[in-house]
């Protein structure tokens, strides 16, 4: 049997199952308009936890039910009225988490090595199916569950959010409080985790008050200066010609950054009065520079948001998609580079607001056209956080890569240890594999020789 989509014993049943509600955050706002995107699932942020030794199987069920009473964007739905939309929060129900035993019927032949190769196709094949799960979000976008045992002292458990719920910051919350959650439930000794978090709802309510909807004369100014006249088509050599709709198919082509380059990376970064996401940021833009013959970029730099302190335990999703314009055009060195875009990001910081709520008054009060998005993105994750420990049990913790792409291309790195772990995720209706594959290892060469270069000036 599998798990169900939120582990409840049924479906919420109407307003009586609402014990909250607030108007939409804008980031909420944002991923409901892109609903009609050809693939929805690539807003899917996917999680496989292969857990290793004596699991609980109570103790799990009640820490995901915990969890997701503790946390109101994991029981969230969306309605809309009068134009408006809003959030509702269901009352939480337990998990009723069941196993899918894989291993049942295998004999003594489960341990060959044709057998473990058959279990690894399974969970692959599993993991497939689980990433590309769609939520509806009238329905509500409680995480998808599901919980696979794939030998005597191993289980999977799969974690599927939808975006709106999370960011690279609020995985790690989900993360670090499901690890206190199941090893209190397990020890049967109280956690220690604060007795309230703050929630989606306040958190909207707050946006309302600090953020208005539309952009104040000091932001508008700011980003008509920017992005006046700025390239946003990537310009890259294609491998296919461009349809007139991207189909949302894509891959990802993953890569690392090794420990000694990293070191150097930040040796550079310290030097700038910076920090590593400045030198890879800088060298990102000089090899799609290299690579469209031109002399301006614009990446869509995800951006966590999370200053305010009291917002630092949120579930939710607060990140923010800045425009970054990296001007290529001077006869500057890779370090002046770094350093121009660690300001042009501290700028952008400062007028912070999406692309998407600057389009109209940009174009309405300034004459100045941009489009609503930018087909280039990357992401510097230094705030994801994936290691848990659990008593008792080993955990590994991977991220799905989900069978789409959002854009043209999305680049990220996330720090794992002393080394990056990086992807490049691609629509395959512009790219080959190769192609993206060469463009990776030209980036990691790149950002060698720019940095080793810059060390020894």
């Amino acid at each position: 049997m599998t798990g169900t989509d939120s582990g409840t014993d049924g479906e919420p049943d109407g307003a009586t199952d609402v014990v909250d509600r607030a108007p939409a955050t804008y980031q909420q706002q944002g991923f409901i308009a892109q609903d009609h995107h050809p693939t929805p699932h690539v807003f899917n942020v996917a999680l496989r936890i292969t857990l290793t030794g004596g699991l609980d199987l109570p103790a799990l069920r009640t820490a995901l039910s915990q969890l997701i009473a503790r946390h109101e964007s994991l029981r969230t739905r969306f309605v809309q009225e009068d134009g408006q939309w809003w959030q509702e929060i269901l009352r939480p129900r337990p998990v009723d988490l069941q196993v899918e035993d894989l291993t049942a019927g295998r004999g003594t032949g489960a341990g060959t090595a044709g057998s473990a190769g058959t279990m690894d196709a399974e969970i692959e094949q599993i993991s497939a199916q689980v990433a590309a799960t769609r939520f509806d979000f009238g329905e509500g976008v409680a995480p998808k569950l599901r919980l696979v045992r794939s030998g005597p002292s191993t289980w999977v458990l799969f974690f599927v959010l939808h975006h709106s719920t999370c960011d690279g910051w609020a995985v790690s919350v989900l993360l670090s409080d499901f690890a206190a959650l199941y090893g209190a439930a397990a020890t049967g000794t109280p956690h220690t985790l604060a007795s309230t978090v703050p929630q989606p709802t306040e958190y909207a309510r707050w946006q309302r008050e600090t953020a208005p909807e539309r952009p104040d004369q000091r932001v508008l100014k700011y980003w008509a200066r920017e992005l006046d006249g700025a390239p946003f088509e990537l310009g890259l050599p294609l491998d296919r010609p461009r349809p007139e709709t991207l189909s949302g198919q894509g891959r990802v082509v993953l890569f690392s950054v090794d420990t000694d380059l990293l070191a150097d990376v930040e040796r550079l970064a310290r030097k700038c009065g910076t920090t590593p996401y400045a030198v890879t940021t800088a060298a990102l833009g000089q090899l799609i520079g290299t690579l469209s013959g031109r002399t301006d970029v614009v990446a869509n730099v995800a951006y966590a948001n999370r200053e305010r302190r009291a917002f630092e335990s949120l579930m939710a999703c607060t990140a923010v998609g800045l425009p970054l314009r990296i001007r290529l055009d001077g006869d500057g060195t890779f370090t002046d580079l770094v350093r121009q875009v660690a300001h042009t990001s501290i700028e952008g910081i400062d007028h912070i607001m999406s692309l998407r709520r600057l389009v109209e008054p940009l174009r309405e009060e300034m004459g100045v056209e941009v489009p609503d998005h930018v087909p280039f993105g990357f992401a510097y994750q230094s705030s994801l956080q994936t290691d848990i420990e659990l008593p008792g049990v080993a955990a590994v913790v991977e991220d799905l890569a989900v069978p789409a792409a959002r854009t043209d291309l999305s680049v990220g790195l996330i720090p794992a240890g002393d080394t990056l772990t990086g992807y490049m995720e691609y629509s395959t209706d512009l790219w080959e594999q190769p192609t993206v594959e060469g463009w990776a290892d030209a980036y990691v060469t790149l950002l060698a020789e720019e940095v080793r270069a810059a060390l020894e000036d």
